[in-house]
Formats: structure tokens, sequence, C-alpha cells
């Protein structure tokens, strides 16, 4: 219960580093000496100290003999700061109580084996399961190369995201519209289709636009987009990527630049749109390691269909259409082929249900 209780210490700190550390992992850590916490520190932007080195920076001469608690396996390799387990070693720490070992290929285990090396205890796995959850986005980037993507869908009782003239605001109540706002900024990006964005013109920004603001990605396959959207026009729009297969319109993409936008071109797939899996892997070199799509029903289908999503939350409204816009569309499956998912426990938001599930 000790190393527990100092480690939902560390994983309160990391999350304060959320939205400026990536592809870095958020993480937190904190040095303990007699039972009294002496120090804490969180990675708080990419290129800066990690949460390690500050939390000894901050603690001085009293590391010696401490404990120290970190979120994840510290790092062993020059980057662009030096290796935190040196730091570790020369502060005199005793013990080191990890949360999650770090899945990057030049870290897994060697700072572990570093630290032990030198003589110092070493716990692993503590909350393993918590730390691996806020930086599930990093582990998907080093892991596949490719972003962590939730999937969120506001539907009907009888699953449609939109009515026939395609209508969706608001199909969902307040609160639901509450919780996305503060999805949006747990992620690095948020993501819709051309169609989306037109028809509904979003920001695609959090309520509060006074922290971190995520990326705006917009997949339009002929490169449509009007200039007069929040996402192309606001003071934001250097935030925006649009991410098109056209492969003429030079002057429309030129003057995207010019409007600090930035313009990614993949392949198209079979159906002539964008190959979204190219797509992940290119906005993944960005430095993007997570996602929040907010697409309609063809977006979530060609996600689902093509295994790219990780996550799904769907919201489900007490309201019924009779007709509208399907909330997944593109595939066709039997009963034998569907796609199955596991839910966790159900919410309620107002008269709204949230399911939070993943695929299998």
């Amino acid at each position: 219960m000790y190393n527990e209780k100092f480690m939902k210490r560390a994983i309160e700190l990391a999350e304060k580093g959320r939205g400026y550390t990536s592809p870095n992992p958020i993480v937190g850590s904190l040095i303990v000496k007699d039972g009294e916490i002496i120090s804490e520190a969180y990675h708080e932007k990419f290129g800066k100290l990690h949460a390690e080195a500050l939390a000894i920076k901050k603690a001085g001469e009293r590391t010696k003999n401490a404990t120290i608690y970190v979120t994840l396996e510290p790092c062993s390799h020059h980057g662009k700061t030096p290796p935190c387990t040196d730091a570790i070693i020369n502060a005199g720490i005793k013990k080191v109580v990890i949360g999650s070992i770090d899945p990057n290929p030049q870290v897994n285990g060697t700072g572990v084996k570093k630290l032990q090396d030198a003589g110092i205890e070493v716990i692993t796995r503590v909350l393993e399961k918590e730390c691996y959850e806020i930086n599930r986005g990093f582990f998907k980037h080093i892991q596949t190369n490719r972003p962590w993507v939730t999937l969120k869908l506001a539907l009907t009782t009888d699953g449609y995201v939109a009515d026939s003239q395609g209508k969706s605001q608001w199909i969902t109540g307040k609160e639901a519209r509450e919780f996305v706002h503060q999805q949006r900024k747990q992620y690095d990006a948020i993501m819709v289709g051309a169609g989306t964005a037109v028809k509904d013109d979003p920001s695609l920004l959090p309520d509060d636009k006074s922290g971190f603001i995520p990326n705006r990605i917009i997949i339009d396959e002929t490169l449509s987009i009007p200039y007069k959207l929040k996402v192309v026009n606001d003071n934001f729009r250097n935030k925006t990527i649009i991410v098109t297969c056209i492969q003429d319109r030079e002057n429309k993409k030129e003057e995207l630049r010019k409007r600090k936008i930035k313009v990614i071109e993949t392949s198209a797939d079979d159906f002539g749109w964008v190959d979204l899996k190219q797509a992940l892997e290119q906005l993944a070199t960005r430095g993007i390691t997570s996602i929040y799509c907010e697409g309609g029903g063809q977006m979530a289908g060609s996600l689902v269909n093509a295994g790219l999503v990780d996550e799904l939350q769907i919201f489900i409204a007490p309201k019924i259409l009779g007709e509208g816009i399907f909330g997944f569309s593109g595939f066709m499956k039997t009963l034998d082929e569907a796609i199955q998912l596991e839910w966790d426990d159900p919410q309620k938001l107002g008269s709204d249900i949230l399911l939070i599930g993943k695929l299998n």
C-alpha cells in the first residue's frame, strides 16, 4: 500500500504534462525520505528535463539514501537530455520504484539493469495498468509507428449519427458535450472528415483555449475544404493538418501552407479515399501519438473496417429517427463475421448513455 500511495501521486503529477510532451510520454516522479515526500516533479515539456532529473534537482542534497518513485522506467541513453539513470545513481538514491517498463527499444529494461548494477534496489510494475493507461498513446506510437485512435460517435437509439437531411446537432445533451470537450484536452489531435467539417463548421477545440490546444486533422480526399471554415480561418489555424490523396491542386496546397496550415499527402485506397493507415503513420512521424476522432459514418466505418480503432466511445441518446445516416458505413459483414467489442461498464451522462469499449 505504501508504494501504491506514492505511485498514485506520481500519476497525478504526470497528468500535469498532458499535451506538452509528445512524442515523449508524460511522466511523474517524487522523492520520499523517512516516509515524507521531499520533492515532486513532472515532465513539463518536450525537450525539457525529465521528471526524475527535475525531482532530484529540486531535492538537492537530501536525495542521499532516499527512494524515488517514477511512473515510467528511467531512460538510460542520451537524447535531448542526459540519462535519468545517471542522475539517480549520482544522487545517492537507494531505491527506485517504477510504474511501467518503457517499451522504447533504447530503454526497455536497460534502465532497470543499469540501476541494479549500481547496487540500487529496484521495484517494478507498481500500479502498472494505471501507468500504462496514462501513456497508451506513447506505447502505441513506439510499438506500431501509429497513434492511439479513439473513435467517438453520438448515436440515436436506432443507430443514426444524423437525420436524413444530415443534421446532427445535437443528438446528445449538454453533459455528453461537456465530456467531449474534456476529452479533447487528453489527445494530441482531434480528427474529422471533410464532410463533417463542411456541414458542422466545428472549431474542434476545448472550451478552455488558454491551455493545451490539440492539433486538428481534416481528412479531405479532394482538397475541397472552403477557406471560410473555422479550422482554416481562425487564430489556431497553425494547429490544422489537412490530409489528402489528390495529386494536383498545387495552388490550393500552397495557399493553405501560406496560412500556416499543414498539408499531408497520402496514396488513395481502393475506393479513392485517403489511405488511413498511411495517414496515421505520417501523422505519427510528426509526433502525434493519440487521436480523438469525431468523424461521421464513413470515417467511422473506414477506421473500424481497417482495424485502426483502439477505443470506441459511443454515446446513445434516447431518440429514435426511423431513418437517417448510419453510424458505420462503407462495409458489410454477416453476423458470423461481425466485429466483436468488449464494453466497460456503461456510464450515464444526463439522459445519454456512454459506452466505452475495445475492439477484439
